[in-house]
C-alpha cells in the first residue's frame, strides 16, 4: 500500500490565545499552554492527517526527529509508537482513518459508546471567577467542571459560589494535587465540603499517593469517590490495597488504551485527561468510545481556549459525541489556523506578577510569583482557612505596577 507512506509532515505554530474569562489566571498557572504546534502528515495517497501539542502542556513533544523518523514508512506500522509524540501519533490515527474510510475508534478497539462525557476546566481562581466559569459550563451544555483546589483560597466559600451559580445537577470533581497532606488535614476538610455542597462529586489525590494507609483509611472516612493518577502507588498495588476509587489516565494511544483495559478488568471507573482543543477534545472521546470504564467526564481542557481550531464542537447534555466520519471526523478551520499562526520560534514573555496571599488573622505573605506552593507542600505554612485568599497582579504596564512591584522585590529590580 504505498498510497500510505508518509510522505512529508508539516508543522505550523500557533498562538491560541486563552479565553477572556481565565486569561489572567492562565498566565499565571499556564503560559505556555497557548503555544499549539499543529502537525499535519501527508501521505503519497494524498491524504492528510492532523494532530496537536499543547507546547506547555503534553505527555510526549513531537519533533523533527521524530518527523524524520516517519517519512518513508507505512501509516499503519507507526500507529502504536507512543514516543512519537502526541501531535505526530494523533495525525498518524487520522490518516490511517481517512485512507480505510473509518473513524479512529475503529482503529482501537470495538466501539462501546457513541456519546463521552467530558468536563469544564477550571484553576485555582476566586469563588467569583469559579462562578463565572461554571456558569459558562452550564450555558455550553456542561454538566461537570474539575477544578484546581488550592490551600490560598477559603474551599469552600468556592464550592458555595458554584452551588449558588449553577442548577442543582451540575457537579463538581477537586483536585488537590496531594496539597491536604495528610488524613488529618484532608478528613475534616472533605467531610465538611461534603455537608454543606451538595455539588462536590469526585476528589482527585487529596493526599500523597504514595501514602497507601493514609489513603485507605481516608476513603472510609468520607464519601466522595477518590480519584488518582494511575502508576503510582503501582497500578496491582492500588487497585489490591483499594486506595482510591478509580483513575485518571493520560498519555500516548498504546498506554491509554493498556491503563484503560486494566482499569476495565478491575472495574474501576477513570476519566482521561488528554489537554487541548476540539482536536484533543474529538481525540480523546474516541479513546473513550472504546473503552468501557471511561465513564468519568474526561478533561480536555478545550474552553481554556479563545478558539477550539475546528469547524463544529459541541457539548450537549455533559457529552461529546463521537464522530462517525473518517479518521479524526473534524474539519479543521483553516482561517483561523492562519489567524493564529505565528513563527516557529515563537515563545511568549514571561509577565511580572504580584501575589498576596491573605489569612483571615492579618497575616500576609507577598511573592512575585507562586514560589510559595513548596512551603505548602512542605507543610511549612498551612492554608485552607476559611477566609484565606490570594490576590494576583499581573504587570499592566502601569507606573503603579512598577513601583510596587519594585519596593516589594527590591532584589529582582
Amino acid at each position: 500500500m504505498s498510497s500510505c507512506v508518509v510522505k512529508d509532515v508539516v508543522r505550523t505554530v500557533l498562538h491560541v490565545p486563552f479565553h477572556e474569562r481565565c486569561a489572567d489566571t492562565m498566565e499565571v498557572y499556564g503560559p505556555g499552554w497557548s503555544i499549539v504546534e499543529l502537525v499535519e502528515v501527508e501521505t503519497e495517497g494524498g491524504v492528510v492527517g492532523i494532530g496537536e501539542t499543547i507546547q506547555g502542556y503534553t505527555w510526549g513533544h513531537s519533533r523533527e526527529a521524530e518527523f524524520a523518523r516517519v517519512r518513508g514508512q507505512n501509516v499503519f506500522e507507526l500507529l502504536w509508537d507512543d514516543s512519537l509524540g502526541a501531535g505526530l501519533q494523533m495525525a498518524l490515527f487520522d490518516a490511517a482513518g481517512k485512507h480505510l474510510g473509518v473513524p479512529c475508534h475503529r482503529l482501537m478497539g470495538p466501539q462501546h459508546r457513541d456519546a463521552c462525557p467530558v468536563s469544564w476546566w477550571a484553576q485555582s481562581m476566586p469563588p467569583a471567577a469559579w462562578a463565572a466559569e461554571a456558569r459558562a459550563a452550564e450555558a455550553h451544555g456542561f454538566t461537570t467542571m474539575k477544578v484546581k483546589a488550592r490551600p490560598w483560597y477559603d474551599i469552600a466559600a468556592q464550592l458555595q459560589a458554584v452551588n449558588e451559580a449553577t442548577s442543582q445537577h451540575f457537579k463538581l470533581d477537586a483536585d488537590f494535587n496531594t496539597m491536604l497532606l495528610g488524613v488529618d488535614q484532608a478528613a475534616p476538610l472533605i467531610g465538611r465540603l461534603e455537608r454543606d455542597n451538595a455539588c462536590l462529586a469526585i476528589v482527585e489525590s487529596p493526599i500523597p499517593q504514595d501514602d497507601v494507609e493514609g489513603n485507605k483509611l481516608l476513603r472510609r472516612k468520607i464519601q466522595s469517590p477518590i480519584a488518582m493518577h494511575i502508576g503510582q502507588p503501582p497500578p496491582m498495588t492500588a487497585i489490591r490495597e483499594g486506595v482510591c476509587d478509580g483513575f485518571v489516565i493520560g498519555g500516548g494511544v498504546s498506554r491509554v488504551l493498556s491503563d484503560g483495559n486494566l482499569a476495565a478488568r478491575a472495574q474501576m471507573p477513570f476519566w482521561l485527561q488528554m489537554v487541548g482543543t476540539g482536536l484533543t477534545a474529538t481525540f480523546a472521546a474516541h479513546l473513550g468510545a472504546v473503552l468501557n470504564q471511561a465513564r468519568w467526564p474526561a478533561i480536555p481542557c478545550v474552553n481554556i481556549y479563545s478558539h477550539v481550531l475546528v469547524q463544529e464542537f459541541a457539548v450537549e447534555g455533559g457529552h461529546l459525541r463521537v464522530p462517525e466520519a473518517p479518521g479524526l471526523g473534524v474539519e479543521l478551520d483553516r482561517d483561523a489556523v492562519e489567524r493564529l499562526r505565528v513563527e516557529p520560534d515563537f515563545a511568549k514573555a514571561p509577565v511580572r506578577q504580584i501575589h498576596a496571599v491573605r489569612w483571615p488573622d492579618g497575616r500576609e505573605l507577598w511573592a512575585p510569583g507562586g514560589g510559595y506552593r513548596s512551603d505548602f507542600t512542605a507543610g511549612k505554612i498551612t492554608g485552607f482557612y476559611p477566609g484565606m485568599d490570594l490576590q494576583v497582579w499581573l504587570d499592566d504596564g502601569s507606573e503603579e505596577f512598577d513601583r510596587e512591584y519594585r519596593e516589594r522585590f527590591p532584589e529582582r529590580a
